[in-house]
């Protein structure tokens, strides 16, 4: 219905957010094909008048479907586009969010100290825009990889 409307009255910046729940619906349901197409449409909308806040978005969203394929290269690079335009936006939380993103990335290579590395970044971002429920998933995917924390170097672990 979103979509329909924004369609008719040729609103860009709604039809790539429509797209993108789209894609986020399909992603859940684990239809990853369709995810792409809705991510990939999202992107080409948002490329069009250089939305950044919503390529990064994309970008990020065609990472995960990539890392639930096993194509961890292809993922690596979306999350790092993603990263670059949350970067440049000054985005924390989408920052923090691709360095996480990154950690699991390393994690699954077998990279545990790359892996800490990340989600050290992405912890400390967390925790400056008190993101809770990812500083705690975050602390979590830290402690079950035997990653040092900054409590645990200052002998508070």
């Amino acid at each position: 219905m979103a979509l329909a409307i924004d369609e008719e009255i040729d609103r860009k910046e709604g039809m790539a957010n429509d797209y993108g729940n789209l894609g986020v619906i399909y992603q859940t349901r684990g239809e990853l094909e369709k995810a792409e197409e809705m991510h990939l449409l999202a992107l080409a909308i948002d490329e069009g008048f250089d939305r950044k806040e919503g390529k990064a978005n994309a970008y990020g969203n065609l990472g995960l479907i990539y890392r639930t394929r096993g194509d961890l290269d292809k993922a690596e690079e979306f999350f790092r586009k993603s990263l670059a335009l949350d970067e440049k936006l000054g985005d924390k939380e989408g920052i923090a969010l691709q360095y996480g993103n990154l950690g699991l990335i390393c994690q699954t290579r077998g990279d545990v100290a790359g892996a800490c590395e990340h989600w050290s970044t992405a912890l400390r971002l967390f925790e400056e825009v008190g993101a809770v429920p990812q500083i705690e998933q975050t602390r979590d995917l830290m402690k079950d990889a035997g990653c040092t924390t900054r409590g645990d170097e200052e002998g508070e672990a």
